[in-house]
C-alpha cells in the first residue's frame, strides 16, 4: 500500500476511535461528550478539508476516478450538515446521543467505500509522481486547517 494511503488510513483509525469512545458516552457525561467532539472536529475537518483540496480534485480529471471522488465529496458534505447539527445541540440531549450513532455509521461507510473502492480507482488513476505530489499537498492543507480550527 502506497504511503499516501496509509496516511489516510492512520487518520480514519483515529476518528474511528474517537467516534467510537464518543458512542459509549451517556447524556450525563455532557463535558466528557464535549471534549471527545472538539478531538473529533480537530481531526476529522482538516482531513476532509485536505481531501477535497488535496486528493479529490486530480480524481475528478480522471475518467475511471471520477464517480468515486463526487460520491466521496457529497458524503464529506453530508458528514458536515450533520457535524454542524451535533455542534449546535446540547450534549446532555439524548437526541445527541442517537445523532452521534447515525453520524458514526455515515463516517464509517464512507471510510469503507473511501478505502476500498476509492482508493482503487486512484491507484488505477494516478503515477507515483502524482501520489507525491497529493500527499505534500495534503499534509500541507491538513496542518492549515488544523490551525484554523484551534
Amino acid at each position: 500500500m502506497n504511503e499516501f494511503f496509509k496516511m489516510l488510513k492512520k487518520d480514519h483509525e483515529e476518528v474511528k476511535g474517537i467516534l467510537g469512545k464518543l458512542k459509549e458516552t451517556k447524556e450525563k457525561e455532557s463535558s466528557k461528550r464535549e471534549d471527545l467532539f472538539q478531538k473529533l472536529r480537530e481531526e476529522l475537518v482538516p482531513h476532509m478539508k485536505a481531501e477535497e483540496s488535496a486528493f479529490y480534485p486530480p480524481l475528478m480529471e480522471k475518467k475511471e476516478a471520477r464517480e468515486d471522488a463526487m460520491e466521496g465529496i457529497e458524503e464529506h458534505h453530508v458528514s458536515e450538515l450533520v457535524l454542524k447539527e451535533l455542534e449546535k445541540m446540547p450534549k446532555d440531549e439524548d437526541k445527541w446521543g442517537a445523532k452521534v450513532g447515525v453520524f458514526k455509521e455515515l463516517v464509517e461507510h464512507h471510510i469503507k467505500d473511501e478505502e476500498s473502492k476509492l482508493f482503487k480507482s486512484a491507484e488505477k488513476a494516478l503515477d507515483a509522481d502524482e501520489f507525491k505530489k497529493i500527499m505534500k499537498q495534503f499534509e500541507q492543507d491538513k496542518d492549515k486547517n488544523k490551525k484554523k480550527l484551534k
